[in-house]
């Protein structure tokens, strides 16, 4: 079935305002010293332009289901956009840190309320049997701009000021606004959902304090605040999970999680995911501390592995469409796995090209691996429910994502303090080494998991068709496993 003329503008749209989001999620961190010394903040309080984003993002992207089936493509899209850039904007002026805050907050409520939606239609706008390719392009952008956003944060910094690098943003996304007015199609409604208020307290509760409680769990004085605050975490995401069950009109269609093909490949995805972000926390640790080298080397170590990894879901798309999940993901879960292995074997002593070969396998593998997965579960659902399914997604990346950077922090922390009577460089050694062999067993039974939970068949390239032709309204289906 071929797609319309129209449809691909839209798309190209889209992936702009996504391209942007994606930039601007790592464009922060270079920036961080200089906004410190000019606005005369702590780095306690200035991490809050790094963890205040992710907070907010958490917490809105429940939202965007039912933002989806309120409001038109346009509407959300263009509406979305402009609080982008008026965040960007008011970034850019801002006389203290706090209106710097504000306008991070802002840019962090847009791309969780409304990027969703364009993994949405890009999924619905392609047929089941071309959904690889399209979750690889997606990929492919979102992939490529957070590798780019720390040195082009770092050219501007150090050749302008930390100003400039939301003055950029703040022009590019009001660039993107122009020609949505101009030249964004409306791709179709979807269906409405009912506002409920509780569902809203108990999402933001709960998504809150799970992840703030991740956050300080790896600090010896933070961990029973921490564990106190995710056991209320839980407890609100657990009844939020109970309302939406009981409304007629829920505001995140949580059913979807029964049909057990969508589960499994989330069950998976989240083991990567932990492991994989919880690597990319402590790989910086591990080169500047452990091996003693800069942070600029630490940067460089992980940059070929991001941007050729993004190509690589492009990649992994194509070989979805053709070959099936299994054929795809259990090799790319092997690798990650032996790329986690690699640097956990890797000494203080090795050399650069160790450590980033290391890194670059384990990022290619990742990206071979999450979208096969990821289309695959979604292909067992009626179209009707995708929008709730990439809500739930999102949602349980970002949990899993916390999770696993707290994980892999507190074993490192305590493998670190566990080696005393050695040099400082040593001790961080056994911390990362720690660190490393825990995603490696974590990746090990993500492969393991993935092993059983697609064993039933690989047929999938042959059954896509029947995905395609599902209702555009309708509850989760239960299609055969690929």
């Amino acid at each position: 079935m071929p797609i319309e003329r129209g449809h691909i503008q839209m798309l190209v749209i889209l992936m702009s305002g996504t391209f942007l989001a994606a930039l601007n999620q790592t464009l922060l961190s270079p920036a961080l010293p200089s906004i410190m010394l000019d606005l005369s903040v702590s780095a306690a309080t200035a991490q809050w332009l790094v963890s205040g984003y992710a907070l907010v993002e958490a917490v809105t992207i429940p939202l965007s289901a039912y933002l989806l089936g309120r409001l038109t493509t346009r509407q959300l899209f263009i509406g979305g956009m402009c609080l982008f850039s008026a965040g960007s904007l008011l970034a850019t002026l801002a006389p203290s840190f706090w209106a710097v805050l504000l306008g991070r907050i802002l840019q962090a409520a847009c791309t969780g309320a409304a990027m969703p939606m364009v993994t949405t239609v890009t999924l619905l706008v392609f047929p089941a049997e071309k959904r690889g390719m399209a979750m690889g392009t997606a990929g492919l952008v979102i992939g490529v701009a957070p590798a780019a956003g720390p040195p082009l944060a770092g050219l501007l910094v150090d050749q302008l000021s930390w100003r400039a690098m939301f003055a950029i943003v703040f022009a590019l996304s009001l660039l993107v606004v122009l020609v949505s007015f101009c030249k964004l199609e409306n791709f179709r409604r979807f269906k409405r959902t009912s506002f409920d208020i509780a569902s809203v307290v108990l999402s933001t509760v709960g998504l809150s304090f799970l992840l703030y409680g991740f956050s300080t769990l790896s600090t010896a004085d933070g961990a029973p605040f921490a564990v106190a605050l995710m056991a209320v975490g839980s407890a609100a995401v657990a009844l939020y999970a109970k309302r939406q069950l009981s409304l007629a009109e829920p505001m995140l269609e949580v059913r979807t999680l029964k049909t057990r093909r969508y589960a499994s490949s989330i069950a998976v995805i989240m083991l990567v995911q932990s492991a994989y972000l919880g690597v990319g926390v402590v790989l910086p640790l591990f080169v500047q501390n452990a091996q003693g080298l800069s942070a600029m080397a630490s940067g460089a170590a992980m940059l070929p592995g991001a941007l050729l990894g993004a190509v690589m879901g492009l990649v992994g798309g194509r070989l979805f469409d053709r070959f099936g999940v299994r054929r795809t993901s259990l090799p790319g879960l092997a690798l990650m796995a032996l790329g986690a292995t690699a640097l956990s074997l890797l000494g203080p002593e090795a050399g650069f090209a160790a450590t980033c070969l290391s890194y670059t396998l384990l990022s290619l593998a990742m990206q071979a691996t999450l979208t096969p997965l990821n289309t695959w579960g979604i292909n067992a659902l009626d179209n009707g429910v995708v929008q709730h399914a990439q809500g739930i997604t999102n949602t349980l990346i970002q949990v899993a994502s916390a999770f696993g950077t707290a994980l892999l922090v507190s074993i490192s922390d305590a493998a670190a303090n566990a080696a005393v009577g050695i040099p400082s460089e040593a001790q961080a050694y056994a911390g990362c080494h720690a660190a490393f062999v825990a995603a490696a067993a974590i990746l090990c039974a993500a492969l393991l998991a993935a092993l059983l939970l697609t064993r039933i068949h690989d047929a999938e390239p042959h059954k896509a068709k029947r995905a395609s032709a599902n209702a555009d309204e309708g509850t989760p289906s239960e299609t055969p496993a690929r």
